[in-house]
C-alpha cells in the first residue's frame, strides 16, 4: 500500500490553515506594535515638555494643559498636574525671601518658596530648608525687573524642585520673559503668568 504525503503548497485545506496561523500571528504583532507606538508617543510628549534642547517657558495654563495631555496618554495614577495645581492654589508651608530677609509661614517642611526678581540672588545664601521645596514663585514687580536676568542656577541645591513660576505684575510678553530666564535646567518646568492686577 502506498501512502501519500500531502504537499502544503498544493493541498488547499492545509494551505488555509497555514495562512490563518500566520495571519493571527501578524495581527498580534501589529497590535503589540500599535500599543508600543501609543505608549512612546505619550512618553515623548512628557519628555518634550521638560527635556527638549532648549527648555521652553510657557504660560501657566498652557503648561498645565500640556502636562495633563501627557498624563492622559500615560494613564498615571498620581498625576503631576494635580500636584502642581495643589502647589499653586492651596495653602501650604512656604518660605518668603525678600531683600535678604527670610520669613517662614504655615509650619515646618515648606513646599513653596516665594521671592522677587530683585531678591533672587539672596536665595542662594539664605538659610532655608531646601529639601522639601517643589515650587518657586518669582515676582517681577517693576519695569526695572525686566532688565534683570533670572538665573535659575541659584536653585541648584534644591533637590526636589520641579517648577519655577514667574508672575509679572507689569506688562510684558512671553519672549521677554523667556529672554530673562538663564541656566534653565531641563529638569525644571518653567512657566509664567502676566497679571497686572496681582
Amino acid at each position: 500500500m502506498k501512502t501519500s504525503v500531502p504537499n502544503q503548497f498544493i493541498n488547499q485545506p492545509n494551505n488555509d490553515l497555514l495562512f490563518r496561523k500566520s495571519l493571527n500571528l501578524m495581527m498580534k504583532r501589529l497590535l503589540l506594535l500599535l500599543v508600543f507606538t501609543l505608549f512612546s508617543v505619550g512618553l515623548n510628549a512628557q519628555v518634550n515638555l521638560r527635556t527638549s534642547g532648549t527648555p521652553r517657558v510657557m504660560e501657566v495654563k498652557a503648561f498645565i494643559s500640556a502636562l495633563k495631555a501627557s498624563e492622559t496618554n500615560l494613564r498615571q495614577a498620581n498625576p503631576a498636574s494635580a500636584r502642581l495645581e495643589h502647589l499653586l492654589n492651596d495653602l501650604q508651608p512656604a518660605v518668603y525671601v525678600s531683600s535678604g530677609n527670610v520669613q517662614k509661614e504655615g509650619g515646618d517642611n515648606p513646599t513653596s518658596l516665594y521671592t522677587d526678581a530683585a531678591s533672587l540672588n539672596d536665595v542662594a545664601t539664605a538659610t532655608i530648608d531646601k529639601q522639601g521645596i517643589e515650587c518657586v514663585t518669582i515676582r517681577i514687580n517693576s519695569a526695572a525687573d525686566l532688565n534683570r536676568s533670572l538665573d535659575l542656577s541659584v536653585f541648584s541645591g534644591f533637590q526636589n524642585l520641579k517648577y519655577v513660576y514667574i508672575i509679572s505684575t507689569v506688562d510684558t510678553t512671553e519672549s521677554v520673559i523667556t529672554r530673562l530666564v538663564k541656566n534653565n535646567s531641563s529638569q525644571l518646568g518653567v512657566f509664567y503668568k502676566i497679571d497686572k492686577g496681582a
